[in-house]
């Protein structure tokens, strides 16, 4: 994986720039969440009980994917020069174990007076199903790292 963000400045950013990455769901992934965040509900967690409810399985945690929204402005677009302000996050279909999950953003608005971007963020399936959604706001911050306004 490569760790160095990208550095866009607030005039190289269009309207429609898209910055995307794939993950995939594992076990790991999961335990490393519940770990992290504590949640250890049986349906992620326990394949017994998780057969037994409308998802037939076990599923990971949508906030587990929902995190990877944060890699995505803050490594990809813009990258080094964002302050992450808001999430909205709307969970629409269940993420199982093995499955491949496309991490997608796109530009949908530019406030040039704040320096800020509306992304819009979406986990998308293989055959292009939206899983989450929602939209990021982020300040464009300046070479020097202060927020201008």
């Amino acid at each position: 994986m490569n760790f160095e963000a990208k550095m866009l400045k607030f005039n190289e950013i269009s309207l429609g720039n898209e910055a995307e990455f794939k993950i995939l769901v594992s076990e790991e992934l999961i335990k490393n969440f519940a770990n992290f965040s504590g949640d250890y509900n049986p349906l992620h967690m326990e394949e017994d009980y998780a057969k037994k409810t409308q998802f037939k399985g076990r599923i990971i945690h949508g906030m587990a994917i929902a995190c990877f929204f944060s890699q995505l402005v803050g490594m990809y677009l813009p990258g080094k020069h964002c302050l992450y302000l808001s999430q909205t996050i709307n969970f629409k279909k269940p993420i199982k174990i093995g499955e491949e999950v496309i991490i997608k953003g796109e530009v949908i608005d530019k406030v040039d007076s704040f320096k800020m971007l509306k992304i819009k963020t979406q986990a998308l399936n293989k055959n292009g199903n939206v899983l989450i959604d929602g939209e990021a706001k982020v300040l464009v911050l300046e070479e020097n790292n202060e927020i201008k306004r």
